[in-house]
């Protein structure tokens, strides 16, 4: 937009050095239709008294008719007049578009100014979003590091239950055998028993049937 301002600013200049170029051309222009026509009033002046005769006017180059010589100032007055319509137009188109140039640089740097600030703010929205991913990461590696040990530990507890739940069979398989050489044990001493019961009796009956000893006789 900066670069078709300026464009606009320098077709604006060479309008206005175009109108001032036709301006001096049309002075210079009146300056010598002024100088070619003073001679002709001081002819006029000094024929005044004398008019020349016809042969000697068209020798000498020169329209000394009035009617002519009107003519003539008025078509160099109306053609000066239509030029310097022209150039007043075209001055003015020429101020329009440097007003309107100057409009669209004014409004091409204030969008610039509203462009810088958008980009500064969305500068700050990108380093506050930076500092905000810096710290998801922190989080992140923290969060990692606490899986890592949550991890570990979790491998370490297997190991463990796994070494108790050995220790833990081979314990179920001692109690088992030790269960089975307790029950063997009950059955002996109850068969102990039964045999002792039955000895007892039988060592009762033997008692029983045993004769009674007989006192001896005195003389």
């Amino acid at each position: 937009m900066e670069q078709r301002s300026k464009k606009q600013e320098t077709v604006v200049q060479m309008d206005i050095a175009g109108i001032l170029a036709s301006i001096e051309e049309n002075l210079r222009d009146s300056k010598s239709s002024n100088l070619y026509q003073k001679p002709v009033n001081n002819n006029l002046m000094a024929d005044g008294n004398h008019i020349a005769p016809p042969e000697t006017a068209s020798s000498s180059g020169l329209l000394v008719q009035p009617s002519n010589i009107y003519q003539l100032y008025e078509t160099k007055i109306f053609t000066l007049t239509r030029k310097n319509v022209l150039v007043e137009e075209q001055l003015t188109a020429a101020l329009a578009s440097q007003e309107a140039a100057e409009k669209n640089s004014s409004s091409a740097i204030k969008s610039r100014q509203d462009m810088e600030k958008k980009l500064a703010d969305a500068m700050k929205e990108v380093e506050l979003l930076k500092e905000k991913l810096a710290g998801m990461e922190l989080a992140q590696e923290e969060a990692n590091s606490l899986s890592n040990m949550v991890h570990s530990d979790n491998v370490r507890l297997e190991h463990d239950v796994a070494f108790l739940k050995a220790v833990l069979d081979d314990t179920q398989k001692e109690l088992h055998s030790t269960r089975g050489v307790l029950a063997g044990e009950r059955a002996r001493a109850f068969q102990l028993q039964v045999e002792a019961f039955h000895l007892k009796q039988r060592l009762q009956s033997m008692e029983n049937r045993a004769p009674t000893p007989r006192k001896p006789f005195h003389m």
